[in-house]
């Protein structure tokens, strides 16, 4: 490593470069894929760029190292410059408003259920005979944002997720990253308790404050054959994530 690294100091604060660039590009991107490879890359590259500048000073290699800092340091500035600030601007001064909620009211008489608020609301009682205490949503740290909890009774290995409908439209809610998002892997289990604790999802369309009703449903798909079933629903009045 030693000898790569007084060779190629250069290469690292190019990584990183692309690094952020990279993270650029996500605010046009939700393909999990890109995500993850974007992600690590960086993680890897954090973690090297201070192992090398050790490297170059123990071998008396002074410039390369305060060249290489000094890489790292200004294009990270230019890039946040030139890019970053331009797209959060426009993200937060520019863009339009969501109208989603305000073109879908609350029926009048339609029973819905308030996601749950606070640590005072944690004693919810779970009945095994009914369907309604299954599902517990509960409000985030930002409106839009939401986890939940699912109580269940015997089921095979497979993984829980959620697909939600505006109701009085039918209108699938964040249809391509929902299901992916909310996923969770579950074991079998031979009795009623609870398979998923507090995992988070969000709801795009709307802005904040701006409340429709939801049905959100519970889906299970099987580990082994695949096959998919829905194991409740419940609506909720809801809101969505201003990005």
């Amino acid at each position: 490593m030693k000898k790569i690294v007084l060779k190629y100091w250069w290469v690292l604060p190019l990584l990183l470069c692309c690094c952020l660039l990279g993270l650029t590009f996500l605010f046009s991107s939700t393909t999990i894929i890109f995500e993850s490879i974007v992600g690590v890359l960086l993680l890897f590259v954090v973690i090297l760029l201070p192992v090398s500048w050790i490297v170059l000073i123990i071998n008396k290699k002074w410039w390369q190292c305060l060249l290489s800092f000094l890489l790292s340091v200004i294009l990270s500035v230019i890039i946040v410059i030139l890019f970053w600030m331009p797209l959060v601007m426009a993200a937060l001064f520019e863009s339009e408003p969501d109208d989603f909620g305000s073109k879908h009211k609350i029926p009048d008489g339609l029973e819905y259920h308030l996601p749950l608020q606070s640590s005072s609301d944690e004693n919810v009682l779970i009945d095994s005979l009914d369907a309604e205490t299954y599902l517990q949503v509960w409000q985030g740290y930002q409106g839009g944002i939401y986890t939940y909890d699912f109580y269940y009774p015997s089921l095979p290995a497979g993984e829980i997720f959620l697909r939600c409908y505006e109701v009085t439209e039918n209108i699938p809610l964040s249809e391509d990253r929902l299901g992916r998002r909310s996923s969770v892997h579950v074991d079998s289990t031979n009795s009623f308790s609870k398979l998923v604790n507090q995992y988070e999802f969000t709801i795009y369309e709307g802005d904040w404050e701006d409340y429709y009703a939801a049905r959100i449903e519970v889906w299970f798909r099987d580990a082994t054959s695949k096959k998919e079933r829905k194991l409740c629903e419940k609506i909720y009045r809801v809101e969505g994530w201003m990005r």
